[in-house]
C-alpha cells in the first residue's frame, strides 16, 4: 500500500473494532489499512494511551551558543562596541572553547 496519513478516529475505530472481536484480517479490509499499522496503532495505544504518537520533543540542532553566552556577548558589545564579528569569534574560541563560522555567529546575533 502507498503511504497515505490515515486519520486518528480511523486509528481509534480499528483498535476498538479489533478489541471487540473482530479478525485482525476483516478489520484490514473493512477499513483499508494493513495489519502492521494496527499492531504498531496498538503499540502505541499501549506505550502512550491514544494511538498517535506524540511529538517528538527534539526539533532542530542544539543551539551552540546559550542564552549565558549571549549575555556575555552583550556585556563585550557594551564595552566594546567596534568589536568585529571575526574577533568575537576568537573570543568564543578561546575563553569557552566554541568554534563557530562568523557567518552562523551572525544569524545566531540577528
Amino acid at each position: 500500500m502507498p503511504y497515505h496519513r490515515i486519520s486518528s478516529d480511523l486509528k481509534d475505530c480499528a483498535i476498538r473494532l479489533w478489541d471487540s472481536g473482530w479478525e485482525i484480517e476483516d478489520v484490514c479490509i473493512a477499513l483499508g489499512v494493513s495489519s502492521s499499522s494496527c499492531y504498531r496503532w496498538r503499540q502505541i495505544l499501549a506505550e502512550h494511551g491514544t494511538c498517535e504518537r506524540p511529538p517528538s520533543p527534539l526539533t532542530g540542532r542544539t543551539r551552540t551558543i546559550t542564552r549565558a553566552l549571549l549575555t556575555a556577548i552583550e556585556d563585550l558589545f557594551s564595552q566594546d562596541s567596534d568589536l568585529y564579528l571575526d574577533e568575537l569569534c576568537v573570543w568564543l574560541g578561546v575563553q569557552h572553547n566554541i568554534f563557530i563560522s562568523i557567518s552562523a555567529l551572525s544569524r545566531t546575533l540577528n
